[in-house]
């Protein structure tokens, strides 16, 4: 077997992934599995990255159209988890914000950026699944693909708004919550540049930028590192941050996405109020009153 240049990238990407998707799963049972918490995408990712390793290796012996777009495939979606996770963190970042101040981003405008993201992973998926290979290995991107970085670069500007609308108010989070932004920040150039490779390699027809037979340099330095980085920070403060509970998580990060759920959850809210107006009157005495008047002696 030859050994590649793209070899070497997937034996450090198994290298780096593995170990990370257990401290990820970790991280995930910590604070939990819900999509709005960000930490579930970080170990999505991971296991994209792991599979995608493999998929390289194996496929030396096997140089089938099939095989071709599956690491397409898998490459599509690596932007979409890092978006997503972001997008959890913020959540919780400015449901602190709101519980202190006056709300300036709601549940509907979180809604709106998860939609944008989701509708062009989706999209990703069907470019990536459509490739249509040639003899030699060339392959032409469907316009899914394109309209999907498209959304993606939609919700990473959304993203970015809301994050540099939201960092003046930091002081109002309590200090703990406080590395959440610094995460965030750290995280948004590397996504940048990940987002633009993913831009180039869509749009731009030079071999350097194909994410089957490019440059091995521009990747690693493009679209591997970016990765490898943010992950890093996302799952190095999903250990440092605590857990919030039912009690102290905010309506975003804790958001409802199935109406039922939702409804379910505004039935419950109402329920609540209704108990405790219920044990506030119970508190009262009850006054009763004499059906008949006291007479006062006095014939009128």
């Amino acid at each position: 077997m030859i050994w590649h240049a793209r070899d070497s990238i997937a034996l450090v990407e198994l290298i780096f992934y593995i170990p990370f998707a257990l401290v990820s799963a970790f991280v995930c049972y910590h604070h939990g599995f819900s999509r709005s918490s960000g930490w579930i995408y970080t170990l999505i990712l991971c296991i994209v990255r792991i599979i995608g390793g493999i998929c390289q290796f194996v496929s030396h012996s096997s140089q089938s159209a099939g095989l071709l777009q599956t690491i397409l495939l898998l490459d599509s979606v690596g932007l979409s988890p890092l978006l997503l996770a972001t997008l959890g963190l913020i959540s919780r970042f400015v449901d602190f914000i709101n519980a202190a101040l006056t709300p300036k981003f709601t549940v509907r405008h979180f809604r709106i950026l998860q939609l944008v993201l989701l509708v062009g992973m989706i999209l990703a998926i069907v470019g990536g699944s459509n490739v249509s290979v040639d003899a030699n290995g060339t392959y032409q991107i469907p316009s899914a693909s394109k309209i999907g970085v498209i959304l993606y670069t939609v919700g990473f500007v959304g993203i970015t708004l809301v994050f540099v609308l939201s960092v003046p108010q930091t002081s109002a989070v309590p200090s703990k919550e406080r590395r959440v932004p610094i995460a965030i920040t750290l995280a948004l150039p590397f996504i940048l540049v990940r987002l633009t490779y993913s831009m180039l390699s869509v749009f731009v027809h030079d071999h350097l930028f194909s994410v089957a037979t490019g440059s091995v340099p521009v990747r690693t330095g493009m679209a591997v590192i970016e990765e490898f980085i943010v992950v890093a920070v996302y799952v190095i403060l999903g250990l440092l941050v605590d857990k919030l509970d039912a009690s102290t998580r905010g309506p975003i990060a804790s958001r409802p996405w199935n109406a039922r759920k939702r409804k379910m959850s505004q039935q419950a809210t109402t329920n609540t109020v209704v108990d405790l107006e219920a044990q506030h009157l119970n508190s009262y005495p009850t006054a009763v009153s004499s059906p008949h008047p006291q007479s006062n002696g006095v014939a009128r």
